[in-house]
């Protein structure tokens, strides 16, 4: 592969980087006062944009000469574990507020099965 063609893909890593930026920040940001639904959210994003990040991580290092991979794999490792972290925090929340929210329904708030009509039973007997 040519210079240009390995300075596209890190252009391309740049963009996702910053992406994964702004959703570790977002994620680390929230408070107890966050929607759910932010919080499900972002982890998504946070993941397809890591799982694309990764990609451009091993296309990058393929190409790389010796003298600059293991610095390449260093950096790259700093954003992956800031992901990682802030992915962790997200799923920690989203499973504290489930389970909160399931220990707080009673049985009387569950919906009950409707009352199943049976036929009537009739016997009858031969003398």
């Amino acid at each position: 592969m040519s210079d240009a063609e390995i300075r596209k893909l890190r252009r391309k890593r740049t963009t996702e980087r910053a992406k994964a930026t702004r959703f570790i920040t977002t994620i680390n940001e929230f408070t107890g006062d966050n929607p759910l639904d932010d919080y499900e959210h972002y982890r998504g994003r946070l993941q397809e944009t890591l799982d694309q990040l990764v990609r451009l991580d091993d296309s990058i290092q393929d190409l790389l000469e010796d003298s600059e991979y293991t610095a390449d794999v260093e950096a790259c490792e700093e954003y992956i574990d800031s992901a990682k972290r802030a992915l962790l925090k997200a799923k920690q929340e989203i499973g504290r507020r489930l389970a909160s929210s399931a220990a707080n329904l009673s049985v009387s708030e569950l919906p009950s099965a409707p009352p199943t009509a049976r036929p009537p039973v009739t016997h009858s007997v031969k003398l």
